[in-house]
């Protein structure tokens, strides 16, 4: 019976090939070279096994067993364990790498399908991933798990790192460039529509707390340095508001320890302090001889001088905000040998209003230049004993006499009219704020109660420290 089949199935082979040069298994109309249609049994073993062979075996035929009349040829690998012994095939099973279909290319082995899992290949045109809502992920433990041109964009997956122009980046994002446009070795560009603010920003998300920072590091100490020499950007002054108030701009350096603070800029004041990190004016500098000018020109209009008040605050002072008063008035001597205060002066300029009557009330603390000059009259020799007398000058100070001075007012020429002789008392005299000055004139050797002494007077008081 089993030869009868086999006799009934060689002529069914025959008869179809010679007709139709087609054969067909479970069809009498076969579509193709060969046409295997399914069995509907339940116990059928459809499919087709081609040759089931090991890396190993494929590797051992001899050298041109293989070649292009083979091309097409279809086998499975069982087994890919490296070859071995006399292997004269070797490099047609190179790209054998797992069990499954391969094909002949005329000279070598390959998988029936390339994809990258299991094979390097060319993109032969242009391809777009369209995701959608689902994503993409990539996994990996290696120090350069992912890649694009070699270090173009490197991925460190060992210790989470990103890397551009570097497969070895040192930091969480490494950028090397080595090529510089216009001198610019990296460019940033923001957005090009109608917001005018190009910002970058650096956020430190740590929990408030003062004296946090958040910074931008520089160096200029090649590969191996180990850090940024000079920081700039904020710190923070208190560990409540996020409103930036209590985060001041700071630039600070290292020489090889700690950052050392240069300078800072309060964010509510908008006070820069240098050497100090509570700055109370628009400029504070707090160091040995702060300042140095060069190359300054002369004034071509109204100027005057910088000088530093007691708190060390730098002002300008010219001829109207320096401390400067001058009077003149009158000054009338009744008896002999007696201080008598001048008369209340009339004021030729108080640039702080400092003169006040007959005295002169220091608005601030300094050194002050002070000039009281009586002008005595000369008197006839029926006067004053016939042979003139003393005339005094004397400056004091809350009350204390502070400066003295006198001179000998003589008789008038016997050809002449009777002239002046001034009596100058210059003196300088360190005053505190709210401290008084006052003047007083005396005759020394005259008889003023017969005819009075009527003589002119002049006050100066300047501010020159």
């Amino acid at each position: 019976m089993k030869i009868k089949n086999l006799y009934s199935l060689i002529t069914v082979f025959t008869a179809t090939a010679i007709t139709y040069a087609q054969v067909g298994i479970n069809t009498v109309t076969p579509q193709a070279t060969l046409d295997v249609a399914g069995n509907t049994s339940t116990t059928m073993k459809d499919g087709i096994l081609p040759p089931r062979v090991s890396k190993q075996q494929l590797a051992s035929k001899d050298a041109g067993t293989y070649g292009s009349a083979q091309t097409g040829a279809l086998v499975y690998i069982t087994d890919t364990t490296a070859p071995s012994g006399t292997t004269p095939s070797l490099s047609q099973v190179a790209d054998i790498s797992s069990n499954g279909y391969y094909y002949f290319t005329g000279s070598a082995w390959v998988p029936f399908s390339v994809n990258l899992y299991n094979a390097d290949g060319i993109l032969s045109g242009n391809r777009v991933v369209t995701q959608d809502a689902s994503t993409l992920a990539f996994t990996s433990t290696s120090t350069n798990g992912f890649s694009v041109d070699g270090a173009t964009f490197s991925v460190d997956a060992a210790n989470d790192r990103v890397g551009l122009g570097t497969a070895s980046p040192e930091a969480r994002f490494h950028v090397v460039s080595t090529v510089p446009t216009l001198n610019r070795y990296n460019l940033i560009d923001a957005t090009a529509g109608t917001n005018q603010y190009g910002i970058m920003a650096l956020r430190n998300t740590s929990a408030l707390a003062t004296g946090n920072y958040s910074l931008l590091g520089f160096t200029n100490s090649g590969p191996a340095s180990g850090g940024a020499n000079w920081a700039l950007g904020s710190i923070r002054t208190g560990s409540t508001l996020t409103n930036g108030s209590e985060e001041d701009f700071y630039i600070g350096n290292s020489t090889g320890g700690g950052l050392i603070e240069r300078m800072r800029i309060n964010p509510t004041t908008g006070n820069i302090g240098i050497g100090t990190s509570s700055a109370s004016n628009k400029l504070h500098i707090n160091a040995t001889n702060p300042v140095r000018l060069e190359g300054l020109q002369a004034a071509s209009g109204t100027s005057g001088s910088l000088t530093v008040n007691s708190t060390g605050v730098v002002q300008l002072k010219n001829s109207a905000s320096i401390s400067a008063a001058r009077g003149t008035g009158i000054v009338t001597i009744t008896t002999n040998n007696t201080f008598v205060n001048t008369s209340v002066s009339a004021k030729t300029f108080d640039n702080l209003s400092e003169m006040a009557g007959n005295t002169f009330i220091a608005s601030s603390t300094g050194l002050y230049k002070v000039d009281f000059i009586v002008n005595y009259p000369q008197r006839g020799a029926t006067e004053d004993g016939g042979d003139g007398y003393l005339g005094y000058a004397q400056i004091s100070l809350n009350g204390i006499q502070q400066s003295f001075t006198n001179t000998k007012v003589t008789l008038p020429e016997a050809s002449g009219a009777p002239s002046f002789v001034s009596c100058t008392n210059s003196t300088l005299i360190k005053m505190n704020a709210g401290q008084v000055l006052s003047f007083q004139a005396l005759s020394f050797g005259s008889t003023p109660n017969t005819t009075n002494i009527v003589a002119p007077f002049t006050i100066n008081v300047v501010r020159i420290d």
